[in-house]
């Protein structure tokens, strides 16, 4: 049976925030170029920045004149974000679009300084004028625009300009994506994302972490929007948490084994669209894109894959960049807990890159534990699929590491479409 005490035996799941690092031209000025190919710690299919992957040499680069050192840090304002591009331009860009859109990543041009954050979050951004600009941290559809005089030679920039931002307010020069969060039972990670700067989290009648009403930076919607193409377009993420269960049972009728949902998801993600599930939700996964992952126990019956006891599991990081944050955050080899279902493998499929044409597409697997996959997502079109074995959120006051290290997967799959330019 669940344990209450881990899941409080919550009935709201919900979003994590997902996190794109490009932009399109239309609203970086970085002029114009949609990348193809890999790079970065996306799926081989995205990265950190945004860019072709070419620097105009050219035009030669300007001479270093004032040195901006900082952290980037997570909405909350302590936890380091790795990979944030950060840049210096003449004015504010414009807002970066609501709803699905394809961000494929852009160029730039030896004539920007931009920089990336280390794992630890911090940068060193060489500017090449002094005088007034905008400072510009972005990761994914999380940005802030900060107005900055740029004095040199040496200048630490203040810490509120590098947090990024948990509301969205265009006009100050704040995005962030637009989320909705799948109502659902068991795994309450709107919670995880209020203490990550998102929310507020408060309690309920028994003692529960819940997030206040009215201060989420988030929709919590019911599982009809799965069937409504057009109100699913309205948001660049959707999570669906741990769901569709009797206790342990899993349900044998489920919003995923409708064609329309199973089309709705199809078209959402081709589109640019983020999708995370969860646990017992991963038929959200298995029916639309069949083959990318099976599952332990999994047939031809909704449901089938569903275990009956949970299991916890030390992780085991295939991803560089991970691997160095988590190892800065000083947990390098987490205890991933609460494992409801097991992944038996991912495999190669044929699907379409972000200008649609054929692709073989492979799972990236983030993290394993006891040899076998437990965090993965693939590229699919313009937009990405992420899935964990385990829960996000525990109940726990605490953030957990698993929460922490999701954080930084999310972020990382949210990152734009293409290949990037070289670190500086």
């Amino acid at each position: 049976m669940r344990s209450k005490a881990l899941l409080g035996g919550l009935l709201v799941t919900s979003v994590v925030a997902v996190i794109a690092a490009c932009g399109s031209s239309s609203r970086s000025g970085f002029g114009t170029g949609d990348g193809s190919g890999g790079g970065g710690g996306g799926d081989g299919d995205g990265g950190n920045g945004f860019g072709t992957g070419t620097v105009d040499a050219a035009v030669g680069m300007p001479a270093v004149v004032a040195h901006l050192t900082g952290k980037v840090v997570a909405p909350e304002g302590t936890i380091p974000i790795s990979g944030a591009l950060v840049y210096l331009a003449a004015t504010t860009p414009p807002p970066i679009p609501t709803g699905v859109y394809c961000d494929k990543c852009v160029e730039i041009t030896a004539t920007t300084p931009y920089t990336y954050s280390k794992a630890d979050g911090t940068f060193d951004l060489g500017a090449f004028s002094v005088g007034p600009q905008t400072l510009v941290v972005q990761k994914g559809q999380f940005r802030r625009a900060w107005p900055l005089q740029v004095t040199g030679p040496t200048q630490v920039v203040p810490q509120m300009s590098t947090t990024l931002p948990g509301k969205s307010n265009p006009t100050a020069g704040d995005d962030i994506p637009k989320m909705a969060i799948v109502q659902a039972q068991w795994d309450a990670i709107e919670v995880s994302l209020a203490r990550l700067g998102l929310g507020t989290v408060t309690k309920d009648a028994f003692g529960i972490p819940v997030v206040k009403k009215g201060d989420a930076s988030f929709d919590i919607v019911d599982t009809t929007l799965l069937s409504d193409a057009t109100k699913l377009a309205q948001y660049n993420i959707v999570f669906a948490g741990c769901s569709f269960s009797q206790s342990t049972t899993c349900d044998t009728s489920q919003p995923a084994g409708d064609s329309k949902v199973q089309k709705n998801l199809q078209d959402y993600v081709k589109a640019g669209g983020k999708l995370y599930t969860s646990d017992y939700s991963y038929e959200l996964v298995r029916q639309p894109w069949p083959g990318f992952v099976h599952w332990d126990g999994e047939s031809a019956t909704l449901g089938s894959a569903c275990a009956g006891n949970a299991y916890d599991a030390t992780a085991q990081v295939g991803d560089p960049g991970l691997s160095a944050w988590l190892t800065a955050l000083g947990d390098p080899t987490p205890t991933l807990k609460q494992s409801w279902t097991a992944i038996s493998s991912v495999n190669p499929q044929m699907g379409t890159d972000q200008d649609g044409k054929p692709a073989t597409i492979t799972p990236k697997v983030w993290m394993s534990g006891n040899n076998k996959p437990m965090t993965v997502s693939f590229q699919n079109g313009c937009g990405r699929v992420l899935f964990s074995t385990y829960h996000t959120e525990s109940g726990s006051s605490q953030l957990l590491s698993q929460e922490k290290a999701l954080l930084y997967v999310l972020l990382e799959v949210g990152v734009c479409v293409g290949t990037l330019p070289p670190p500086k």
